[in-house]
């Protein structure tokens, strides 16, 4: 049987299978800032009830996959293209996905295979798009995701043994996951939420790595996301923030109640240099934790 048959027989089963039924998708890809390691204290502060989700900083998605027993509808939005094109072929087109993946997977022991691709720029065709952003972010220097001023991808190549470059059952699990989700590359400014409805906003950290995009994320795009935030919650909106401890963003957002949370560093290429940090989690409703 062909490579691909093999692949297709293996989606259907798991499709047809109660196997979705006891497991929860992860993150399928690694996130500068990601929030994996702390969920567990982020889901404290989760209001209780709600309607729609919205998660217009998308990133690795953490938070959407540990909510989504939880989500009747998703808005996910990201201003990273590449990043949002991913989450879509695996919402509409896992199984050639995972083929392409595979492709990646047998070759990347090839002397200089790693950067072959990462020189290799966008392609018309959104699966090897696709396909191309998840192996860089497998095998790159600790899944950080940086471009320079032309929006060029350039971090070297990790130094990883074995790299689970194609996690097939968990490309199965996202996928089904994202059934509910509607995914949308825009900046988190063209969102459209609606009274009752929870927001997580996740931005790139003040005063901190914010590279994800060409145009970065400073202190008036900081402002910019608190004005937003002031009219979500006016609207009746649940808007949880995310941010670094700062004096800055302190006094952004002094009139919402902030919380503080110890977070691992992973990012820093010392290990003694990984210290956890306080971060500030900044909510416009009051919890009951």
């Amino acid at each position: 049987m062909k490579e691909a048959e093999k692949i297709l027989d293996a989606f259907i089963s798991y499709t047809e299978s109660s196997y979705f039924s006891h497991k929860r998708a992860l993150p399928f890809i690694k996130w500068a800032g990601g929030k994996r390691s702390i969920i567990s204290e982020l889901l404290k502060f989760v209001p209780t009830s709600f309607n729609d989700y919205y998660e217009p900083f998308l990133g690795g998605g953490a938070v959407f996959f540990n909510l989504s027993d939880k989500i009747k509808k998703a808005w996910l939005s990201d201003v990273n293209a590449e990043l949002v094109l991913a989450y879509k072929m695996i919402q509409d087109n896992p199984d050639a996905l995972i083929q392409s993946l595979e492709a990646h997977k047998r070759k990347h022991e090839e002397q200089d295979y790693y950067y072959k691709i990462r020189g290799k720029y966008i392609s018309k065709d959104s699966i090897e798009t696709a396909s191309r952003f998840i192996y860089l972010n497998k095998t790159c220097f600790n899944g950080l995701y940086r471009v320079n001023k032309s929006g060029k991808f350039n971090v070297p190549r990790g130094s990883y043994k074995n790299p689970l470059i194609c996690d097939i059952d968990n490309i199965m699990l996202a996928h089904k996951t994202l059934e509910k989700a509607v995914l949308k590359k825009y900046s988190f400014e063209k969102i459209d939420p609606k009274e009752g409805d929870f927001i997580y906003c996740d931005p790139p950290y003040d005063d901190t790595f914010s590279n994800y995009s060409a145009s970065g994320f400073g202190k008036e795009e900081q402002e910019k996301l608190r004005n937003y935030v002031d009219k979500w919650s006016k609207m009746g909106c649940h808007v949880m923030i995310s941010n670094s401890d700062t004096d800055f963003i302190r006094k952004l957002y002094s009139k919402y109640y902030i919380y503080e949370i110890q977070a691992p560093r992973n990012i820093n290429c010392k290990v003694e240099g990984r210290k956890p940090l306080t971060e500030l989690i900044i909510v416009s409703y009051q919890c009951q934790n």
